[in-house]
């Protein structure tokens, strides 16, 4: 089966033996490519939007994977069952990851593992969730078709995390690989050509892009 490689990193993340509900699935691709090589999975594959899941259904059975993969219509994660343990978050906002769980947090009870990839507002879904009773097992920062992506990791745990380990990611911070080499000098070049357009009297907004050059600068060269 084909699949982007963003799809795939995300898959990788994901145990075998667990019970999933998929935020957002689309046309379930990561859950049918999960069913096919991992072992023992069963998916929720949940979805706001009805269009998508007729793809997905055609798709489940194209593959042969119904037993494995369920199709449900919902708004976030409304259709958890008390059997899952996973939930897998991607391609949404983090601010609206925050909101996702935020809204049913009873019940993520039974819920051990949660793997997000928030295409903004990161920093607020880590802080959320490491103040929710998980920690961060795993993540990874990569591109695919030269987009930058993260992917997190979360498990049940309490770790307290500096304010630098909540903004760029504790593991990512502790590699410092290409690709965060490659995201964070462009955004350190574009914030100062921001900061070098802005007029004096914007104070406020030109102390805030000043803080996060300084941060940038401080931990890119370490």
């Amino acid at each position: 089966m084909k699949i982007s490689n963003r799809l795939k990193l995300i898959a990788s993340f994901v145990d075998d033996n667990a019970n999933i509900i998929d935020v957002g699935c689309d046309h379930a691709l990561l859950d049918i490519f999960l069913a096919l090589e991992k072992r023992n999975i069963c998916s929720i594959a949940s979805d706001i939007n009805p269009n998508p899941l007729k793809t997905a259904k055609k798709n489940i059975n194209f593959y042969g994977v119904s037993e494995s993969v369920v199709v449900k219509l919902g708004d976030g994660i409304t259709n958890i069952s008390d059997a899952t343990d996973t939930i897998v978050i991607a391609g949404l906002g983090g601010e609206t990851i925050v909101d996702i769980l935020k809204k049913d947090q009873p019940k993520l009870k039974n819920v051990k593992t949660i793997i997000i990839s928030p295409h903004s507002y990161i920093y607020e879904a880590r802080k959320y969730l490491t103040e929710i009773g998980f920690m961060i097992k795993d993540e990874k920062m990569f591109y695919d078709q030269n987009k930058p992506y993260v992917i997190i990791k979360f498990v049940r745990g309490q770790k307290l995390y500096s304010d630098d380990e909540l903004f760029f990611g504790p593991i990512i911070l502790k590699n410092r690989d290409d690709a965060f080499q490659k995201y964070y000098k462009t955004l350190l070049a574009e914030t100062q050509k921001i900061l070098n357009s802005l007029p004096d009297s914007q104070t406020m907004r030109r102390i805030e892009l000043q803080k996060l050059i300084e941060r940038l600068d401080c931990n890119i060269k370490v």
